[in-house]
């Protein structure tokens, strides 16, 4: 059914910061509700690094905007917004947050998690928006949280396995594989010349980092998925600090600088080692792309 067609908006109401099991249980409440009543399905979050401005750039996400976009436009919602991360926006009072986003759509229900929070200082709750709704002739739905073995389903948790390098963990928390999008620049060509080439990404500033070391994964290029050995930090053996994301595609001819890649990580093989020589670390590249092949080593 066209956009034009569908009457009012269920709006999903959060950061969704990570878009987490947790996070895809509510925008698919939301979806759910919109069907039934022939609207519409708007995602309102965050363009920006919100926590980094609340914490003066202590605090890291664990994807970009763009990265959120997709995964957020894969659960088939009509459109996401976008709200400014600036102090204006930040410091405007619950009840004039929820007129704001009256003014932006015509809606008919709010769906979000049974502790959201929103408005200055994060001090309104879920009961001030059914406050707000009942005198509007408005519905709120609340999901309750996700759990899992460790507790709560949160990008908190999340960023505590990302720091262990649990990288299993951390798929069965997103309910996909952790990913980096970056676009591929040109570097020294070692890997070419090893016989491994790799492809390169930097890591964005603002990006809460994953555990150093060389993990299983894969990327999808122009429809054909090909596994990979993603080795994520520095490069000790060549006595290089700055950390970057190098990736050997298996299987993979062919040029992709200055393209978006997307690389997944599965599984977390080892850590980082420096090498007397290149023949040593070419050694061990054979026996890590055999591991992501599921051969013996």
């Amino acid at each position: 059914m066209s956009d034009n067609k569908k009457k009012g908006t269920v709006i999903a109401l959060g950061y969704f910061d990570s878009v987490h099991c947790g996070h895809q249980a509510v925008i698919g409440k939301a979806k759910e509700i919109a069907q039934k009543l022939n609207a519409k399905t708007v995602v309102f979050t965050f363009g920006g690094n919100l926590k980094a401005v609340l914490t003066d750039g202590v605090d890291k996400s664990v994807y970009t905007t763009e990265e959120r976009e997709e995964f957020i436009k894969a659960l088939g919602v009509d459109e996401i917004y976008f709200a400014p991360v600036d102090i204006d926006f930040l410091s405007m009072a619950k009840l004039a947050f929820l007129n704001y986003l009256n003014r932006l759509y015509d809606i008919v229900c709010y769906v979000s998690g049974n502790d959201y929070t929103f408005g200055k200082f994060g001090k309104g709750t879920v009961k001030d928006i059914e406050r707000y709704a009942t005198e509007k002739g408005q519905k709120v739905f609340t999901v309750d949280t996700v759990d899992y073995v460790g507790g709560k389903i949160s990008t908190t948790a999340i960023k505590g396995l990302l720091t262990k390098g649990d990288i299993e963990s951390v798929n069965k928390l997103l309910g996909r594989e952790y990913s980096i999008t970056g676009t591929v620049f040109e570097d020294r060509k070692v890997g070419s010349a090893l016989g491994f080439p790799t492809l390169n990404l930097k890591i964005e500033k603002d990006k809460h980092l994953l555990k150093d070391g060389v993990y299983k994964g894969f990327s999808i290029i122009d429809g054909v998925k090909y596994p990979a050995v993603i080795n994520y930090g520095a490069r000790p053996t060549f006595n290089l600090k700055e950390k970057l994301v190098e990736a050997h595609l298996i299987g993979f001819s062919g040029l992709l600088y200055g393209k978006k890649v997307k690389l997944n990580f599965e599984k977390y093989l080892r850590d980082i080692v420096k090498f007397e020589n290149e023949e040593q670390l070419k050694e061990q590249l054979a026996k890590d792309v055999k591991s992501v092949n599921g051969e013996n080593v």
